[in-house]
């Protein structure tokens, strides 16, 4: 009902201000017509693609928008073994990687090593060549902040803290 007086009291003022000139009242048409199809375009997009019967395209972002704010669920170490001075130095690295992105809760942080490509991209073909039993999810981690999701670094820097026997300096939240 609004939108017909409207449209209508648009016309009449159109007519009015063009009486004897029939293009632009065509001109003024199109506009209305381009607006209406816009605004009813924005309608629809805010308001009815979010109802339960929405296209399948739509549902698909929604989920993806939850997988992109889910944190991965990170095991604590429980390597039975001693780790090799070689496994030592690996972790040690990827502490000091990790640590560049975390908040500790004694706010105590022990040395800091840049993210980058470079870094990761050789301590994967490092860990990658290695026997280490717990390669999998050091291999996780880097190609994680090589992605630059560092969504679960306080629990990736709590692993390796573990592993490498932390009795200061463990991670409690993020940096912003």
């Amino acid at each position: 009902m609004k939108l017909n007086k409207i449209i209508g009291k648009f016309l009449d003022a159109c007519g009015k201000l063009f009486a004897n000139r029939s293009r632009w009242l065509i001109i003024g048409s199109i506009l209305l017509v381009i607006i209406i199809t816009g605004t009813g375009g924005f309608y629809i997009s805010q308001h009815k693609l979010k109802e339960q019967g929405s296209p399948k395209i739509v549902q698909a972002v929604q989920i993806k928008q939850k997988l992109d704010t889910k944190q991965v669920a990170i095991k604590q170490n429980h390597n039975t073994q001693n780790p090799s001075d070689e496994e030592l130095v690996v972790y040690n690295t990827m502490h000091k990687m990790i640590n560049t992105k975390i908040v500790a809760e004694d706010g105590k942080i022990w040395g800091e090593i840049e993210i980058t490509d470079g870094k990761c991209n050789q301590l994967i073909s490092d860990i990658s060549k290695s026997g280490y039993p717990d390669k999998v999810e050091l291999l996780q981690f880097l190609n994680r902040w090589k992605n630059k999701d560092f969504k679960s670094g306080v629990g990736e820097h709590n692993y390796l803290w573990d592993g490498l026997k932390g009795t200061l300096g463990k991670a409690k939240s993020l940096r912003e």
